[in-house]
């Protein structure tokens, strides 16, 4: 029986964050089920067109990916996407699901959770940021992507968990670049770590720009010494376990039905 592991990401088009973030959560899958064929997509369309042009790259989408694996004779698909949280892009994905669900050839599809689905998920993620950033002498501002879903309510959980912690840690997204002013500082040094699989576009205009709408300016004119991670959470430990973990859950279900 051919079955496959479609690992979806939204994508990058800058080639070194691809390859510190994204490609360790594909090897890790590789070698974690190796008598599974692992397959990539990004489901940015913007973000392919743009690999295509700069690199001559083709990357497939989530929707041309199925239609291969489908014309190729796979029986078991396992989508999993490399998303952080179950938000637009992640529905996206279970339409497709269901789509191929039940389709000739294609026995049974699946999708695996986000990176923060369950309390043990945000357990290892927190824990692996409280191991790495414990040291600073500095607050620590995470940074996520932020979006309309209502699985927005992820950040304000993972609020709750790193205050918990040793961390003097700030959660907050993009969309709050306005209201820097607002966020609860302790001290004059801060780091500012993306909570986003890559560290790419987002991190290299939005956070790291000499413009005054990134948040290293606003944070300047606050009188804040900035320093900024410029890794991805596809760099953790961590993020690739709990990965596996939702692909294994996905195997154990199908074996125990």
């Amino acid at each position: 029986m051919k079955k496959a592991i479609l690992v979806v990401s939204f994508g990058t088009s800058y080639l070194e964050q691809k390859k510190e973030s994204i490609d360790p959560c594909i090897h890790a899958i590789e070698e974690a089920f190796s008598d599974w064929d692992v397959y990539e997509s990004f489901s940015s369309s913007f973000l392919r067109k743009r690999l295509l042009k700069e690199h001559n790259l083709k990357m497939l989408s989530p929707e041309e990916s199925m239609e291969t694996l489908q014309q190729e004779g796979y029986e078991k698909v396992i989508i999993q996407p490399l998303f952080l949280i179950e938000g637009i892009e992640y529905d996206k994905l279970l339409e497709l699901q269901q789509a191929y669900e039940g389709e000739t050839g294609i026995h049974q599809v699946a999708v695996g959770k986000a990176l923060l689905s369950t309390q043990q998920d945000y357990t290892k993620v927190v824990k692996e940021l409280e191991d790495l950033y414990s040291g600073l002498d500095s607050d620590l501002l995470l940074l996520g992507h932020g979006t309309t879903h209502q699985a927005h309510a992820s950040y304000a959980q993972l609020r709750e968990m790193l205050d918990k912690t040793t961390l003097n840690c700030i959660v907050t997204t993009l969309e709050d670049r306005s209201h820097l002013e607002m966020l609860p500082f302790k001290n004059e040094k801060v780091t500012v770590v993306p909570f986003m699989l890559v560290a790419g576009m987002h991190i290299l205009r939005d956070v790291m720009g000499d413009h005054e709408e990134s948040f290293k300016y606003g944070l300047e004119q606050m009188g804040k010494q900035v320093e900024v991670v410029k890794k991805g959470l596809g760099s953790y430990t961590s993020t690739r376990a709990v990965y596996i973990g939702h692909i294994q859950n996905v195997i154990d279900t199908w074996e125990n039905k």
